[in-house]
C-alpha cells in the first residue's frame, strides 16, 4: 500500500470509529435522561465501558498517526499500538463470545454497536499489519497490558462509588469477591497471552538483511 492509500485508510478508519462513539454517546445519554437522569449521568455512564474507552483510544492512535504518519513515537510508538491493537481485539472477542447474546439493538444502535465491536478491531488489525515490523520485544507484552490492568481498577472503583458495574463478571453485587478477582486475573492473563502471540506476529515479519 502507497503511502497515501495508507494515510487515507487511516483517516477514514479513525472518522467512522470516532462518529460510533460520539452518536452511540448520544444514545446512551438521551437514554440516562429518559430515566431521570442528566446529561453529566449519562457521559459517566458511558465513558465506564472499557469497549468505549478502548475505542477511543484506538481512535488517537489513528488520528495521530494519520497527522504524523512517518513518527514512531508517542501514541504511535510500537508498544503503544500492540497496547491498543490488542485491547480493540479483546473488545471485539469478549464482546461476542460473552455479551452480545444480551441485548439486540436496532437501527442505529445496531450499526454502532458493529463497528464498535466488529469493525474497529478489522480495522485497527489492518492498520497494524501495514505498519513497520520489527520494532517489539517481549517485554512490550507485559507493558500492552497496564491498559485492563488500569481499567479493573478504574472499573471498581468507579462501581463502588456508584455502585454501576458494566459487565456483569466483574460485578460484586451479583458475583463473589474471589470469583470475580478471579475473571478479571484470567482476563488479563489471556490478554498477556494474545499480546505475546503479536510480538511473535511482529518479529516473525522481519525480513533478516543480508550480512555484507
Amino acid at each position: 500500500m502507497s503511502p497515501l492509500a495508507a494515510r487515507a485508510f487511516t483517516q477514514v478508519a479513525a472518522l467512522a470509529i470516532a462518529f460510533s462513539i460520539v452518536s452511540q454517546g448520544w444514545i446512551s445519554t438521551q437514554g440516562m435522561i429518559a430515566e431521570g437522569g442528566t446529561v453529566i449521568d449519562g457521559v459517566w455512564r458511558y465513558l465506564g465501558y472499557f469497549t468505549v474507552l478502548t475505542n477511543a483510544f484506538v481512535v488517537l492512535v489513528l488520528a495521530r498517526s494519520a497527522i504524523k504518519p512517518g513518527d514512531r513515537t508517542g501514541l504511535n510508538a510500537p508498544r503503544i499500538e500492540l497496547m491498543a491493537l490488542t485491547s480493540i481485539l479483546f473488545v471485539g472477542v469478549v464482546y461476542n463470545l460473552l455479551l452480545a447474546s444480551l441485548w439486540d439493538p436496532q437501527g442505529l444502535q445496531r450499526y454502532n454497536d458493529n463497528v464498535l465491536h466488529i469493525g474497529a478491531p478489522i480495522l485497527f488489525a489492518a492498520y497494524w499489519l501495514i505498519r513497520p515490523r520489527g520494532e517489539l520485544s517481549w517485554g512490550d507484552a507485559l507493558f500492552a497490558a497496564l491498559w485492563p490492568g488500569a481499567y479493573c481498577a478504574y472499573g471498581l472503583t468507579r462501581g463502588a462509588l456508584d455502585g454501576f458495574y458494566p459487565y456483569f463478571f466483574m460485578n460484586p453485587a451479583t458475583t463473589p469477591w474471589p470469583n470475580v478477582l478471579t475473571n478479571l486475573s484470567g482476563l488479563v492473563a489471556a490478554f498477556i497471552v494474545a499480546a505475546l502471540l503479536l510480538v511473535g506476529l511482529d518479529r516473525m515479519g522481519v525480513r533478516r538483511q543480508p550480512q555484507i
